[in-house]
């Protein structure tokens, strides 16, 4: 820190604080487990009595202290090491024993604060902040672990500061704290943020088993499991990866969307999620690039859909994209919409969307011609594009429709996509690059003029912002 931040923080009598002393335990609780399961196999010949009678028991209790209080004494160093600070410009992190670690944050430049909790931290009652900030593609400051109504107060106090309220002290006594810890400090207690979609643990269970790959995963597991009963031989090397394989994918689903919530806030949308690690993203509105409503095949029979986001610097560590709806029916996509997108650049916006969801080429919408049905069989009839005062709206797919969202001062960059096949029916599509994820806006097979009179206007759009 330069000498006159730390003279203003002098000033101020703000002060470097510790994280909670169970911090290094959340972080590090598996090589406790490692060392157990390092003795276990290595005394595997031996009985359960063998293991815990006489000499053996001497050795292992005087071995595994040993072992414990190195780990605890690394624990202790790791945390007494581990310090952090909050000025009225700056979030400042020290860490490290042995390399030292010195992170920052402006705090005028911070954008949101999420809230982890892994499985670990969530049985302490801990969680960590991950600070969104600007002009940044990813979290650059993490504050791990404090107490979970610590954290959701330091939160609150972080962003009055950023939105230019006069700061706040940040010290309580503990038993405040948690008595009230939905309280920002020297405000009233804080309004819950009207709740824009929920998602039912049976419809998120039914939307996972009514997808594709979950459909045809299981059946090729049960026709690897039928073939190893019926004594195929080396069957078994292939089923165990499969089975792993698709556990973990369907596991990494089910944890995005249990408990999922979305709810409004003053800058944009909030969202909360997980199974046994939560998380809670700060998605505030004006840096959404790019929204994504997607239906698969089974889900269209229910009305059922997931939406998808690009946003600079809020990032998941577990989503290519940012979900914002893992299932939801029309009306929570209209909700959400209306946070993230509120202006769509023509009248009678709900109507337009359902159109942008479903097939029609009511208000505007502008589709594939009939010479692209050899080519698109099952999917030329949807295939369309809008593009109104604020957004170019774009749909395709066949079995799972894709409906895509890109303001026109969001776009990045054009490409023309012209295969053989296309040119001859003279046809062509155009697809919208966006920074902060991999949504995109595609017009798929197009008449060639319309998608050069699009590409055109849309240059002009980007010289002109």
């Amino acid at each position: 820190m330069s000498q006159p931040e730390e003279a203003a923080a002098a000033e101020t009598g703000e002060s470097w604080q510790r994280v909670h002393p169970a911090s290094p335990f959340v972080h590090g609780w598996l090589a406790v487990v490692g060392l157990a399961y390092i003795y276990w196999q290595n005394t595997d010949d031996l009985s359960w009595s063998e293991r815990f009678t006489g000499d053996r028991l001497v050795w292992t209790v005087a071995g595994a202290s040993i072992a414990l209080l190195v780990v605890l004494i690394f624990y202790f160093l790791s945390w007494y090491f581990t310090r952090y600070k909050l000025t009225g410009t700056h979030v400042y992190v020290n860490a490290g024993m042995l390399f030292r670690s010195q992170k920052q944050a402006r705090i005028d430049k911070v954008q949101g604060i999420d809230i982890a909790q892994p499985l670990v931290a969530r049985l302490l009652g801990l969680a960590e902040l991950r600070f969104d900030v600007a002009d940044s593609s990813e979290s650059v400051l993490k504050l791990a672990f404090l107490r979970k109504a610590e954290a959701h107060q330091l939160r609150v106090v972080i962003l009055e500061r950023a939105h230019g309220a006069e700061p706040a002290a940040v010290q309580e006594p503990a038993s405040e704290i948690a008595a009230a810890p939905s309280a920002a400090v020297g405000l009233a207690p804080a309004v819950q943020p009207p709740l824009m979609a929920k998602v039912p643990a049976g419809r998120l269970l039914a939307s996972l088993f009514l997808q594709l790959p979950v459909i045809i995963g299981m059946l090729a597991c049960l026709a690897m499991l039928i073939m190893w009963i019926s004594g195929v031989d080396g069957i078994v090397a292939g089923l165990i990866p499969a089975v792993l394989t698709f556990g973990s994918w369907f596991y990494k689903q089910l944890n995005q969307g249990w408990n999922f919530t979305a709810s409004a806030s003053d800058t944009g949308m909030r969202i909360s999620y997980g199974l046994a690690d939560t998380r809670q993203h700060s998605i505030p509105a004006g840096r959404v690039q790019a929204i994504s409503v997607t239906a698969p095949f089974f889900w269209r029979m229910l009305g059922w859909y997931k939406v998808e986001v690009n946003v600079l610097g809020t990032k998941s560590d577990d989503m290519d994209n940012l979900q914002v709806l893992p299932v939801g029916d029309f009306e929570a996509v209209t909700r959400i919409m209306g946070i993230l997108l509120p202006q769509l650049g023509i009248e009678n916006q709900r109507e337009v969307l359902a159109t942008a969801v479903s097939t029609g080429y009511e208000h505007g919408f502008i589709g594939s011609p009939q010479r692209a049905k050899p080519l698109s069989p099952g999917a030329w009839k949807h295939q369309g594009f809008l593009a109104t005062d604020t957004t170019v709206i774009s749909r395709y797919g066949w079995l799972a429709r894709q409906a895509s969202f890109v303001p026109h001062n969001r776009v990045q960059g054009m490409s023309w996509v012209q295969g053989p096949w296309e040119q001859r029916r003279k046809l062509a599509g155009v697809r919208l690059h966006c920074a902060g994820g991999s949504v995109i806006g595609y017009l798929h097979q197009l008449d060639a003029d319309v998608a050069a009179g699009f590409t055109r206007a849309q240059a002009q759009r980007l010289v002109e912002r």
